[in-house]
């Protein structure tokens, strides 16, 4: 029994890790998000932030990524239901869109904050 509960968690992280190489293959703005990450991972070491702000960052970026992951999730889901143009799915698609450049204008705006 117990092995069977470590098995199926293991899956659970074998479909999770298919689901970033997914959106690393088939999402630009996925890619964008990461090598943004990474300008600031890089910027945060070069001007050595306190732990603290490594963890807002972490966060921010965690935040922004997971976003874009719903968002793209969404679309597919969407995209499913509704194969034609459907006003009320793109409405939906909008307002998830929306949602990921809430996040991560506000990731920006911490940013700001952070290295000003």
């Amino acid at each position: 029994m117990k092995n069977v509960f470590i098995a199926k968690r293991l899956l659970s992280f074998k479909y999770a890790c298919n689901g970033i190489r997914h959106l690393w293959k088939k999402e630009i703005n996925f890619r964008i998000h990461i090598f943004a990450g990474i300008l600031v991972a890089a910027l945060g070491w070069l001007v050595e932030i306190t732990r603290t702000k490594w963890m807002l960052i972490i966060v921010c970026v965690g935040i922004v990524l997971a976003a874009e992951a719903f968002n793209s999730a969404i679309e597919r889901i969407c995209d499913v239901v509704s194969p034609e143009k459907n006003r009320q799915i793109k409405i939906i698609k909008d307002i998830s869109a929306a949602a990921v450049l809430i996040v991560s204008v506000t990731a920006a705006i911490i940013g700001i904050f952070i290295f000003c």
